[in-house]
Protein backbone atom coordinates (compact mmCIF):
# COMPACT_ATOMS: atom_id res chain seq x y z
CA UNK A 1 0.00 0.00 0.00
CA UNK A 2 1.13 3.17 -0.98
CA UNK A 3 2.25 5.59 1.85
CA UNK A 4 -0.41 8.73 0.25
CA UNK A 5 -3.02 5.61 0.57
CA UNK A 6 -2.17 4.90 3.88
CA UNK A 7 -1.77 7.92 5.27
CA UNK A 8 -5.72 9.09 3.82
CA UNK A 9 -7.09 5.92 5.62
CA UNK A 10 -5.59 7.50 9.10
CA UNK A 11 -7.05 10.71 8.36
CA UNK A 12 -10.04 9.24 8.02
CA UNK A 13 -10.21 7.21 10.57
CA UNK A 14 -9.02 10.15 12.84
CA UNK A 15 -12.11 11.85 11.61
CA UNK A 16 -14.74 9.02 12.40
CA UNK A 17 -13.28 9.27 15.65
CA UNK A 18 -13.76 12.87 15.91
CA UNK A 19 -17.58 12.80 14.55
CA UNK A 20 -18.23 9.84 16.97
CA UNK A 21 -16.85 11.87 20.22
CA UNK A 22 -18.40 14.95 19.35
CA UNK A 23 -22.18 13.31 18.81
CA UNK A 24 -21.38 11.44 22.20
CA UNK A 25 -20.65 14.59 23.45
CA UNK A 26 -23.16 16.67 22.38
CA UNK A 27 -25.94 13.85 23.36
CA UNK A 28 -24.68 14.10 26.42
CA UNK A 29 -24.97 17.46 26.86
CA UNK A 30 -28.56 17.47 25.25
CA UNK A 31 -29.46 14.86 28.04
CA UNK A 32 -27.81 17.32 30.60
CA UNK A 33 -29.33 20.66 29.13
CA UNK A 34 -32.84 18.47 29.18
CA UNK A 35 -32.18 17.06 32.98
CA UNK A 36 -34.10 18.71 36.08
CA UNK A 37 -30.93 19.56 38.59
CA UNK A 38 -31.38 17.42 41.63
CA UNK A 39 -33.85 19.55 44.42
CA UNK A 40 -35.50 21.35 41.22
CA UNK A 41 -39.17 20.97 40.68
CA UNK A 42 -39.92 18.48 38.44
CA UNK A 43 -42.53 19.68 36.21
CA UNK A 44 -41.37 22.96 36.89
CA UNK A 45 -44.42 25.83 37.44
CA UNK A 46 -47.85 25.78 36.96
CA UNK A 47 -50.61 27.34 37.78
CA UNK A 48 -52.19 25.14 40.37
CA UNK A 49 -55.59 27.48 40.81
CA UNK A 50 -55.81 26.97 37.31
CA UNK A 51 -56.24 23.33 37.39
CA UNK A 52 -59.83 22.05 36.27
CA UNK A 53 -59.20 18.44 35.28
CA UNK A 54 -57.63 15.51 36.97
CA UNK A 55 -57.55 13.10 34.75
CA UNK A 56 -55.82 9.76 36.10
CA UNK A 57 -55.06 6.23 34.00
CA UNK A 58 -53.50 3.34 36.11
CA UNK A 59 -53.70 -0.54 36.41
CA UNK A 60 -57.00 -0.37 38.24
CA UNK A 61 -59.08 1.76 35.65
CA UNK A 62 -59.20 5.67 34.48
CA UNK A 63 -60.87 8.16 36.54
CA UNK A 64 -61.17 11.57 35.48
CA UNK A 65 -61.74 14.43 38.37
CA UNK A 66 -63.27 17.42 37.14
CA UNK A 67 -63.94 20.87 38.37
CA UNK A 68 -67.82 21.83 38.02
CA UNK A 69 -70.10 24.82 39.73
CA UNK A 70 -70.90 22.60 42.54
CA UNK A 71 -67.73 21.66 43.08
CA UNK A 72 -65.39 18.91 42.22
CA UNK A 73 -66.78 15.64 40.62
CA UNK A 74 -66.13 11.82 39.21
CA UNK A 75 -66.87 12.00 35.24
CA UNK A 76 -67.34 8.13 35.14
CA UNK A 77 -69.82 8.44 37.98
CA UNK A 78 -72.14 11.15 36.48
CA UNK A 79 -70.27 13.56 38.37
CA UNK A 80 -70.92 12.51 42.11
CA UNK A 81 -69.04 14.35 44.33
CA UNK A 82 -65.53 13.67 45.48
CA UNK A 83 -63.96 14.89 48.51
CA UNK A 84 -61.92 17.96 47.37
CA UNK A 85 -59.61 18.12 50.02
CA UNK A 86 -58.31 14.94 48.70
CA UNK A 87 -58.09 16.51 44.82
CA UNK A 88 -56.02 19.40 46.13
CA UNK A 89 -53.64 17.14 47.97
CA UNK A 90 -53.20 14.99 45.10
CA UNK A 91 -52.08 18.54 42.85
CA UNK A 92 -50.37 19.91 45.49
CA UNK A 93 -47.90 17.01 45.57
CA UNK A 94 -47.25 16.96 42.06
CA UNK A 95 -47.21 20.81 42.19
CA UNK A 96 -44.50 20.53 44.53
CA UNK A 97 -42.27 17.66 43.46
CA UNK A 98 -38.63 17.51 43.35
CA UNK A 99 -36.22 15.68 42.11
CA UNK A 100 -33.43 13.11 44.31
CA UNK A 101 -31.77 11.77 41.18
CA UNK A 102 -31.94 11.87 37.53
CA UNK A 103 -32.33 8.44 36.03
CA UNK A 104 -31.11 8.45 32.41
CA UNK A 105 -33.45 5.97 30.61
CA UNK A 106 -34.48 4.86 27.43
CA UNK A 107 -37.13 3.06 25.94
CA UNK A 108 -35.93 -0.10 27.12
CA UNK A 109 -35.75 0.46 30.66
CA UNK A 110 -39.78 1.39 30.75
CA UNK A 111 -41.26 -1.97 32.06
CA UNK A 112 -38.71 -2.52 34.85
CA UNK A 113 -39.73 0.74 36.28
CA UNK A 114 -43.65 1.20 35.68
CA UNK A 115 -43.08 3.83 33.30
CA UNK A 116 -44.91 2.10 30.60
CA UNK A 117 -48.96 3.68 30.23
CA UNK A 118 -51.94 1.75 30.49
CA UNK A 119 -52.58 0.03 27.10
CA UNK A 120 -53.44 -3.58 26.01
CA UNK A 121 -51.24 -6.40 26.66
CA UNK A 122 -48.96 -4.30 28.73
CA UNK A 123 -48.35 -6.26 32.13
CA UNK A 124 -49.86 -4.89 35.16
CA UNK A 125 -46.27 -4.73 36.78
CA UNK A 126 -45.00 -2.85 33.90
CA UNK A 127 -47.61 -0.09 34.47
CA UNK A 128 -47.42 3.24 35.66
CA UNK A 129 -50.17 5.70 36.50
CA UNK A 130 -50.78 8.28 34.01
CA UNK A 131 -51.18 11.92 35.87
CA UNK A 132 -52.71 14.95 33.74
CA UNK A 133 -53.43 18.04 35.00
CA UNK A 134 -55.84 20.20 32.68
CA UNK A 135 -57.64 24.17 32.87
CA UNK A 136 -60.91 24.64 31.87
CA UNK A 137 -60.30 24.81 27.94
CA UNK A 138 -58.90 21.47 28.47
CA UNK A 139 -55.28 22.61 27.61
CA UNK A 140 -52.39 20.21 29.25
CA UNK A 141 -50.92 22.10 32.54
CA UNK A 142 -48.44 19.40 33.66
CA UNK A 143 -48.69 15.51 32.95
CA UNK A 144 -46.56 13.19 34.38
CA UNK A 145 -46.27 8.98 34.89
CA UNK A 146 -45.67 7.67 38.10
CA UNK A 147 -43.90 4.48 37.78
CA UNK A 148 -42.21 2.05 40.23
CA UNK A 149 -42.14 2.56 44.19
CA UNK A 150 -38.50 2.50 45.26
CA UNK A 151 -37.84 0.62 48.56
CA UNK A 152 -35.16 0.92 50.43
CA UNK A 153 -33.32 -1.70 52.49
CA UNK A 154 -32.27 -1.15 55.96
CA UNK A 155 -28.88 -2.02 56.69
CA UNK A 156 -27.85 -5.70 57.35
CA UNK A 157 -31.45 -6.86 56.13
CA UNK A 158 -31.16 -9.27 53.04
CA UNK A 159 -32.91 -7.49 49.96
CA UNK A 160 -35.33 -10.36 49.42
CA UNK A 161 -36.47 -9.77 52.59
CA UNK A 162 -38.02 -6.47 51.77
CA UNK A 163 -37.46 -2.85 52.58
CA UNK A 164 -39.58 0.24 53.21
CA UNK A 165 -40.80 2.27 50.45
CA UNK A 166 -38.88 5.41 50.21
CA UNK A 167 -39.83 7.23 47.03
CA UNK A 168 -40.77 6.20 43.44
CA UNK A 169 -39.87 6.41 39.99
CA UNK A 170 -41.50 9.55 37.77
CA UNK A 171 -41.10 10.64 34.09
CA UNK A 172 -42.61 13.81 33.05
CA UNK A 173 -44.31 14.49 29.73
CA UNK A 174 -41.39 15.84 27.12
CA UNK A 175 -38.99 14.08 28.85
CA UNK A 176 -38.44 10.60 27.32
CA UNK A 177 -35.02 9.96 28.07
CA UNK A 178 -34.83 11.16 31.93
CA UNK A 179 -36.55 9.89 34.80
CA UNK A 180 -36.25 11.14 38.13
CA UNK A 181 -36.42 9.62 41.70
CA UNK A 182 -38.56 11.59 44.05
CA UNK A 183 -39.48 11.12 47.65
CA UNK A 184 -43.18 11.30 47.54
CA UNK A 185 -44.75 7.54 47.13
CA UNK A 186 -48.04 8.27 46.50
CA UNK A 187 -49.10 5.37 48.61
CA UNK A 188 -52.39 5.47 48.74
CA UNK A 189 -53.13 7.10 44.80
CA UNK A 190 -55.84 4.84 43.28
CA UNK A 191 -57.17 4.89 39.50
CA UNK A 192 -60.68 2.76 40.07
CA UNK A 193 -63.55 5.73 39.97
CA UNK A 194 -65.21 4.14 42.91
CA UNK A 195 -62.08 5.00 45.27
CA UNK A 196 -62.73 8.78 44.79
CA UNK A 197 -66.10 8.97 45.20
CA UNK A 198 -67.21 10.71 48.57
CA UNK A 199 -68.20 7.89 50.57
CA UNK A 200 -69.96 9.83 53.19
CA UNK A 201 -73.92 8.88 53.56
CA UNK A 202 -76.80 10.03 56.02
CA UNK A 203 -75.90 9.84 59.86
CA UNK A 204 -79.35 8.68 61.82
CA UNK A 205 -79.41 9.42 65.08
CA UNK A 206 -80.39 6.71 67.55
CA UNK A 207 -83.64 4.92 65.94
CA UNK A 208 -86.27 3.82 68.60
CA UNK A 209 -88.45 1.98 65.89
CA UNK A 210 -87.68 0.28 62.93
CA UNK A 211 -90.05 -1.26 60.62
CA UNK A 212 -89.34 -3.88 57.69
CA UNK A 213 -91.54 -4.76 54.68
CA UNK A 214 -90.28 -7.02 51.42
CA UNK A 215 -92.11 -9.62 49.63
CA UNK A 216 -91.43 -11.65 52.54
CA UNK A 217 -93.37 -10.56 54.70
CA UNK A 218 -93.00 -7.68 57.98
CA UNK A 219 -91.41 -7.18 61.11
CA UNK A 220 -91.30 -3.48 63.52
CA UNK A 221 -89.03 -3.25 66.47
CA UNK A 222 -89.53 -0.83 69.02
CA UNK A 223 -88.07 0.63 72.33
CA UNK A 224 -88.73 3.15 74.92
CA UNK A 225 -84.79 5.10 75.14
CA UNK A 226 -82.48 5.39 73.25
CA UNK A 227 -79.88 3.11 73.22
CA UNK A 228 -82.19 0.71 75.02
CA UNK A 229 -83.94 -2.96 74.54
CA UNK A 230 -85.53 -3.51 71.56
CA UNK A 231 -88.76 -4.96 71.57
CA UNK A 232 -90.76 -6.70 68.89
CA UNK A 233 -94.32 -6.16 67.84
CA UNK A 234 -95.99 -9.24 67.93
CA UNK A 235 -94.35 -11.68 69.22
CA UNK A 236 -96.33 -14.84 70.97
CA UNK A 237 -95.89 -15.59 74.47
CA UNK A 238 -93.15 -18.50 73.99
CA UNK A 239 -91.21 -16.29 71.03
CA UNK A 240 -88.18 -14.05 71.99
CA UNK A 241 -85.99 -11.84 70.48
CA UNK A 242 -82.28 -12.36 69.33
CA UNK A 243 -81.12 -9.19 71.13
CA UNK A 244 -77.59 -9.76 69.22
CA UNK A 245 -79.50 -9.58 66.23
CA UNK A 246 -81.32 -6.66 66.80
CA UNK A 247 -78.86 -4.60 68.33
CA UNK A 248 -76.42 -4.57 65.42
CA UNK A 249 -79.12 -2.70 63.77
CA UNK A 250 -77.78 0.58 65.78
CA UNK A 251 -73.98 0.20 64.43
CA UNK A 252 -75.40 -0.93 60.87
CA UNK A 253 -78.11 2.32 60.51
CA UNK A 254 -75.56 5.12 62.02
CA UNK A 255 -72.34 4.02 60.58
CA UNK A 256 -73.53 3.02 56.61
CA UNK A 257 -71.00 4.26 54.13
CA UNK A 258 -71.14 4.87 50.34
CA UNK A 259 -69.22 2.21 48.11
CA UNK A 260 -70.01 3.26 44.95
CA UNK A 261 -72.14 4.94 43.19
CA UNK A 262 -74.00 4.04 38.88
CA UNK A 263 -71.83 4.68 36.31
CA UNK A 264 -74.85 5.57 34.11
CA UNK A 265 -78.65 5.32 34.39
CA UNK A 266 -78.26 2.31 32.37
CA UNK A 267 -76.31 0.68 35.29
CA UNK A 268 -77.55 -3.13 35.82
CA UNK A 269 -76.30 -2.80 39.49
CA UNK A 270 -79.16 -0.68 39.77
CA UNK A 271 -82.13 -2.98 38.53
CA UNK A 272 -82.90 -4.74 42.07
CA UNK A 273 -84.41 -1.88 43.54
CA UNK A 274 -87.32 -2.49 41.06
CA UNK A 275 -87.09 -6.36 40.96
CA UNK A 276 -87.24 -7.12 45.01
CA UNK A 277 -86.96 -3.93 47.13
CA UNK A 278 -86.75 -4.21 51.14
CA UNK A 279 -88.19 -0.60 52.39
CA UNK A 280 -87.05 0.18 55.91
CA UNK A 281 -88.46 3.16 57.80
CA UNK A 282 -86.48 4.46 60.51
CA UNK A 283 -87.65 6.87 63.33
CA UNK A 284 -85.13 8.29 65.55
CA UNK A 285 -85.27 9.75 68.83
CA UNK A 286 -83.85 12.99 67.08
CA UNK A 287 -87.18 13.52 65.14
CA UNK A 288 -86.65 12.51 61.89
CA UNK A 289 -88.15 9.42 59.70
CA UNK A 290 -86.04 7.94 57.42
CA UNK A 291 -87.30 5.70 54.77
CA UNK A 292 -84.47 3.62 52.88
CA UNK A 293 -85.43 1.50 49.92
CA UNK A 294 -82.72 -1.77 49.51
CA UNK A 295 -82.49 -3.52 46.09
CA UNK A 296 -82.05 -6.78 47.16
CA UNK A 297 -79.39 -8.89 45.55
CA UNK A 298 -76.37 -10.69 45.02
CA UNK A 299 -73.59 -8.42 44.78
CA UNK A 300 -71.40 -7.09 47.53
CA UNK A 301 -72.86 -3.49 47.22
CA UNK A 302 -76.32 -3.18 46.95
CA UNK A 303 -78.38 -0.11 45.54
CA UNK A 304 -80.39 2.16 48.02
CA UNK A 305 -82.50 4.85 48.05
CA UNK A 306 -82.71 7.26 50.73
CA UNK A 307 -85.54 9.89 51.63
CA UNK A 308 -85.57 11.66 55.13
CA UNK A 309 -88.82 13.58 56.87
CA UNK A 310 -89.61 15.22 59.84
CA UNK A 311 -91.57 13.37 62.66
CA UNK A 312 -94.73 14.99 63.96
CA UNK A 313 -93.18 15.69 67.81
CA UNK A 314 -91.62 18.85 67.74
CA UNK A 315 -87.99 18.99 69.31
CA UNK A 316 -88.26 20.54 72.42
CA UNK A 317 -85.81 23.03 72.48
CA UNK A 318 -83.79 25.69 69.71
CA UNK A 319 -80.94 23.36 69.77
CA UNK A 320 -82.31 20.12 69.10
CA UNK A 321 -84.49 21.58 66.08
CA UNK A 322 -81.29 22.94 64.73
CA UNK A 323 -79.84 19.54 64.85
CA UNK A 324 -82.91 17.58 63.73
CA UNK A 325 -82.95 20.42 60.40
CA UNK A 326 -79.20 19.55 59.56
CA UNK A 327 -80.18 16.19 59.68
CA UNK A 328 -82.59 16.54 57.07
CA UNK A 329 -80.69 18.71 54.99
CA UNK A 330 -77.67 16.12 55.16
CA UNK A 331 -80.34 13.45 53.57
CA UNK A 332 -81.61 16.09 50.99
CA UNK A 333 -78.50 15.92 49.26
CA UNK A 334 -79.02 12.04 48.46
CA UNK A 335 -82.74 12.91 47.01
CA UNK A 336 -83.19 11.21 43.63
CA UNK A 337 -79.53 9.32 43.71
CA UNK A 338 -79.24 5.57 43.61
CA UNK A 339 -75.67 4.52 46.33
CA UNK A 340 -74.59 1.07 46.92
CA UNK A 341 -73.96 0.37 50.38
CA UNK A 342 -71.97 -2.37 51.63
CA UNK A 343 -74.29 -5.48 52.52
CA UNK A 344 -72.43 -6.13 56.03
CA UNK A 345 -74.60 -2.81 56.84
CA UNK A 346 -77.52 -3.99 55.17
CA UNK A 347 -77.83 -7.23 56.65
CA UNK A 348 -79.94 -7.03 59.53
CA UNK A 349 -82.21 -5.01 57.39
CA UNK A 350 -82.64 -8.30 54.91
CA UNK A 351 -83.33 -11.07 57.50
CA UNK A 352 -87.19 -12.50 57.83
CA UNK A 353 -88.73 -12.04 60.73
CA UNK A 354 -88.33 -15.57 61.71
CA UNK A 355 -84.38 -15.21 61.95
CA UNK A 356 -84.35 -12.11 64.25
CA UNK A 357 -86.03 -14.89 66.98
CA UNK A 358 -83.95 -16.69 69.31
CA UNK A 359 -82.90 -20.29 68.06
CA UNK A 360 -86.01 -22.82 69.01
CA UNK A 361 -88.67 -20.15 69.38
CA UNK A 362 -88.94 -19.14 65.87
CA UNK A 363 -91.05 -22.54 64.47
CA UNK A 364 -93.36 -22.50 67.42
CA UNK A 365 -97.17 -21.12 67.06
Amino acid sequence: MKGSKFLYLIFAAAVVAVLAWYLHRSEESSWQEQAVPAGEKILGEFPVNDVASVALSGPDGVVTLQRGADGWGVAERGGYPTDFERVSALVLKLSDLQALQNVPVDASDYGALALRTRADGIPREETGTLVELRNATGQPLATVVLGKTHMTTPQGVRPEIGGTASGRYVMPAGSSGNAYLVAETFSDLQTAPSSWIDKTFVRPGMPRRVDVQSKDGQWTLTRDASGGAWKMEGLRKNQSLDMAKAMSIDSMLTGMAVADVPDGPEDARVAPLEENPVTVTADTFDGVRYILTIGRGDGDNLPVQVAAEPLPDEPDTEEATKARDERLAAAGKFEDRVVFIPRNFLAPFLLPRAELLTAGTAAKK
